[in-house]
């Protein structure tokens, strides 16, 4: 704790000690809004609520809020967005994270940047301006309902909040899960909603490398069963990674050791590849992309890849596991990329230009220092999947784009990155599931965030929205679900307002509050 403390800046050590009382039994738990999930989104939620004079607690389940915007994910895709569907408090907290981390923050269609630790103290500023209370390690344990409203949650140790209106911001919908709303995960079929970019895709060719080793055993990394016919439904969602920063600036650099759990065999593919030419630059490998006045590097998954930062299958698991489960995912990710990158600089068999460029970077001192350096949040691009009052596809995203009950305007391509990979036959392995088209404005309605009123009248879920994965891969950016967490505390300050259901908001009075505060609808 004492690092996480040196790592807040002064304005937000109040914040840090009044609010972060997660082993203690709160002053008050008993609330008009409780939002579960410190993400942009949930942070927005609850700004929002109490903003308009709603009591609100935000409960987050690690010690940091922000997901992935404070843990490695630092910029806002401008340049794969339309700018203009932009505003409100998400408007706020990019352009401020920008100026403040020393970035241009208007220049065309391009992103705005930032460094996660200074995106950490944005945030809590914006909560501390409202006053909002913070609670951390608060692990969603049960949910008490009187017919289709939530009475209250309980977190692990016992301790129960009340409210009037939930918010479930968390990027898996524990809480949509806990309260018995309806939800689906992975990828549906071509036919289900008749898509065209539906299910299991081969949008990426065979690679010549064999995926056995010399006694015909499977390599690691790669899916094990027959290919999987195109089109078809599959278990598995978009591939997580840690997405990370790395630096080359000396001052600031901490060097990248040899892992303890360092197995060579974890990357043989890889280094087939590279002796078999598919692979010769540390770009071919790593996500590196650069951030304004700094040597740091944000370093991604490569969507484009025959091996890269993610586990094929890894990611399959997470959203139904238990929180020790996911806490040992994570931690096999971890042990992953360091060992990737133990791997690129040190190897023989990578290329001595890619071993020396690799060479040059290392940790950042300066971000997740209570964590040795690595970000707090697994990227979790997909998870579970709402089934709401109405499900967006991919229909909704390139054709029927206008909506009679719009709250936002998505722009994003729709954005998949591999998924699985399996092998083709004794001397070939296959990639799948990526997707990249680029994106047009389409209206998302009130009703993706909203459960079946029969299953839940009080609940709002602005991140596992509802949405066909297709749909989905064109929302599931931090923009989207920073918009869609303020207009959910808009609809909640209304639903208590008015005495009613979250169904029952009047929808053109919620539009007129959107654009009151800055998003624009058309």
């Amino acid at each position: 704790m004492k690092n996480l403390v040196l790592s807040i800046s002064s304005g937000c050590i109040i914040v840090f000690f009044l609010f972060t009382a997660s082993c203690e039994v709160p002053n008050n738990t008993d609330y008009d809004v409780v939002v579960y999930g410190g993400t942009p989104s949930g942070i927005m939620a609850s700004i929002a609520a109490a903003r308009d004079g709603a009591s609100v607690v935000l409960l987050e389940q690690t010690n940091h809020v922000g997901g992935l915007s404070t843990s490695g994910l630092n910029r806002d895709e401008g340049e794969h967005m339309d700018r203009s569907t932009l505003g409100g408090l998400c408007d706020k907290f990019t352009a401020e994270a920008a100026r403040r981390s020393g970035t241009i923050v208007d220049v065309g269609n391009e992103p705005r940047i930032w460094q996660s630790h200074i995106a950490e103290n944005v945030f809590l500023d914006m909560l501390q301006e409202y006053n909002i209370p913070v609670l951390y390690e608060q692990l969603l344990d049960g949910v008490d309902k009187s017919g289709n409203t939530i009475i209250s949650l309980q977190v692990q140790g016992g301790i129960s909040y009340k409210a009037k209106v939930f918010i479930d911001a968390t990027y898996e919908g524990d809480l949509m899960a806990k309260a018995g709303v309806s939800y689906t995960m992975g990828r549906e079929a071509l036919d289900t909603y008749n898509e065209s970019k539906a299910g299991v895709r081969y949008m990426d060719e065979k690679v010549d490398v064999s995926p056995f080793d010399d006694e015909g055993n499977l390599l690691p990394n790669v899916i094990p069963g027959t290919l999987p016919e195109e089109f078809s439904a599959s278990e598995h969602p978009q591939c997580y990674n840690v997405r990370l920063n790395l630096t080359s600036e000396e001052g600031n650099r901490v060097p990248i050791e040899k892992p303890s759990t360092y197995d060579p065999l974890q990357y043989e593919l890889l280094a087939r590849c590279i002796q078999a030419g598919y692979v010769t630059t540390l770009g071919d490998v790593l996500g590196l992309y650069g951030m304004p006045n700094s040597l740091k590097r944000e370093c991604n998954n490569r969507q484009f890849a025959y091996v890269s930062m993610s586990i094929p299958g890894a990611q399959t698991a997470w959203a139904k596991a238990s929180f020790e489960e996911r806490k040992a995912i994570h931690q096999q990710y971890r042990n992953y990329t360091h060992g990737l990158l133990w791997f690129l600089k040190t190897d023989e068999r990578v290329t001595e230009t890619m071993r020396n460029e690799m060479a040059k970077y290392g940790f950042c001192k300066d971000e997740w220092v209570d964590n040795d350096h690595w970000p707090w949040y697994l990227y979790i691009r997909a998870a579970r999947r709402m089934t709401g009052e109405y499900i967006v596809t991919q229909h909704d995203v390139t054709e029927n784009r206008k909506k009679k009950d719009v709250i936002h305007i998505g722009s994003h391509y729709i954005d998949s990155h591999q998924v699985a990979r399996y092998a083709v036959d004794s001397t070939s392995f296959i990639n799948e599931g990526r997707m990249w088209q680029e994106g047009m404005r389409f209206d998302i309605p009130y009703r993706a965030i909203t459960p079946k009123r029969e299953e839940c009248s009080n609940l709002l879920v602005p991140v596992c929205v509802s949405a066909s994965n297709v749909a989905f891969s064109a929302i599931r950016l931090e923009p989207t679900w920073m918009h869609l967490g303020e207009i959910s505390g808009i609809a909640a300050n209304l639903a208590l307002k008015h005495n009613v259901s979250i169904q029952e908001v009047n929808v053109q009075e919620l539009q007129q509050k959107i654009s009151e505060v800055g998003i624009p609808l058309n």
